[in-house]
């Protein structure tokens, strides 16, 4: 298995990732990491292993503004991560996509997207963005996603419009994170720009929800709320709910090694890609 670094560039800056090729004319996921991940987070890499082992390739990539900076898993770029929102981690899907046909990617049967958490809100709405620019998406995975970007409780939203950013604890590197203004307009908006529900009632594709039955930080009844809305519209999307599955499907960052749950992950991933 050979892993290449291929970082595409555009407006708003760089987005550096890791491409696992099976060859062409294999299936193409490209993997759209959750709030405050990074292509070498935890559980990552090995969905990228056991995808190739099932013939699939990847492309798992850090946001132009997550404040990671290539193989490290330290926010460094504390500048960059206060700016980073929404519209940012969108439009840089949208420029991962943009550079499917060049010189540096593979020619792939099709393309899928698959994301984690918070991840989903970009994903979703650079998905009906490929859409309207007619961009060949066959489906989406859609794994521990939350169904609204308005996550962080009334106090803490309070306090963020009065001081214009709010400073978040990460449990990890023990930095104090700031969620800068722009994100705050975009979770403020959250019913009306920033609506879930409405643009996944949008998409055209089938969509794969995976959640853990244990998922301590995302409740199983986001991804119920996703698929409700997506029956809709698409009667070939599916839900699947691991049993005894975490946020992170029973691993860690540093990973210490896969579980169970996280290799059901992957076979149902591999399973419903081979059949779309």
């Amino acid at each position: 298995m050979k892993k290449q670094k291929i970082s595409f560039s555009h407006q708003n800056g760089t987005v550096d990732g890791i491409y696992i090729n099976v060859g062409s004319g294999s299936p193409l996921i490209i993997i759209v990491n959750g709030h405050n991940g990074f292509y070498n987070y935890g559980m990552f890499p090995y969905i990228q292993e056991g995808l190739f082992k099932n013939g699939i390739s990847t492309y798992s990539f850090n946001f132009s503004h997550g404040g990671v900076i290539g193989d490290s898993d330290y926010f460094a770029d504390i500048e960059k991560y206060d700016k980073n929102c929404m519209r940012l981690e969108t439009e840089d899907l949208l420029c991962v996509l943009h550079n499917l046909n060049s010189n540096l990617l593979d020619r792939h049967s099709k393309i899928v997207l698959l994301t984690h958490s918070l991840g989903g809100v970009p994903t979703i709405f650079g998905a009906k963005k490929a859409q309207d620019e007619k961009i060949d998406i066959a489906g989406i995975v859609l794994i521990s996603t939350t169904k609204t970007l308005n996550l962080w409780g009334k106090e803490m939203t309070d306090e963020w419009t009065v001081n214009k950013v709010y400073y978040k604890k990460n449990n990890r590197t023990k930095q104090d994170l700031p969620q800068g203004f722009e994100f705050l307009q975009e979770v403020l908006s959250s019913e009306t720009t920033w609506n879930v529900e409405r643009e996944v009632k949008s998409l055209k594709q089938p969509l794969l929800i995976i959640h853990g039955e244990k998922d301590e930080a995302v409740p199983v009844d986001h991804s119920e709320s996703l698929f409700a809305w997506t029956k809709e519209t698409n009667p070939d999307s599916s839900l699947n709910i691991i049993p005894n599955a975490t946020h992170t499907f029973n691993t860690k960052h540093p990973f210490e090694g896969a579980s169970t749950e996280l290799e059901a992950l992957i076979k149902a991933t591999s399973d419903w890609t081979s059949k779309l």
